[in-house]
């Protein structure tokens, strides 16, 4: 598998770019992104990822279960079961949603990722915040004007 020379081991193929999403920190006002977003790695500590390494999404295993977290949405999963049932091998496919929101996700192995968990009033959420993904499956860049 190729290195990614600024995120550690994600292939080619696994790393992209999201086309349509322009770096932002959801509920920070225009012209208190960066600051808020220098302030969640601060907490995290992190270092603040170069424009072109911020990332917008990531796909990633916990427990069996593949989850994505995407700047400014829910998390959500997928929880896949097999069995057999009349001889035939038959997958159960479970969606699976959190409430809280993604602030931020940072890179470095664990990749760590900011929730509105604890931090905006009454959220709630099964996951810590912030908490660590491991080594994403996938990871996709915000668009970086050019």
């Amino acid at each position: 598998m190729p290195v990614d020379n600024l995120h550690g081991v994600v292939s080619a193929k696994e790393r992209t770019i999201a086309s349509a999403s322009a770096f932002f920190v959801p509920a920070a006002a225009p012209e208190d992104q960066e600051r808020v977003y220098a302030g969640l790695a601060q907490w995290c500590h992190r270092a603040v990822p170069q424009t072109e390494a911020r990332i917008y999404s990531i796909t990633y295993v916990h427990d069996g279960e593949e989850w994505t977290a995407t700047v400014g949405e829910s998390l959500r999963g997928v929880r896949r079961k097999k069995s057999r049932a009349r001889g035939a091998r038959v997958e159960r496919v479970v969606h699976l949603t959190d409430p809280a929101t993604v602030l931020a996700i940072f890179p470095d192995v664990p990749y760590l990722v900011v929730t509105n968990h604890r931090i905006a009033g009454s959220v709630r959420s099964a996951w810590e915040n912030p908490f660590m993904a491991g080594q994403p499956q996938s990871v996709t860049y915000f668009s970086v004007a050019r």
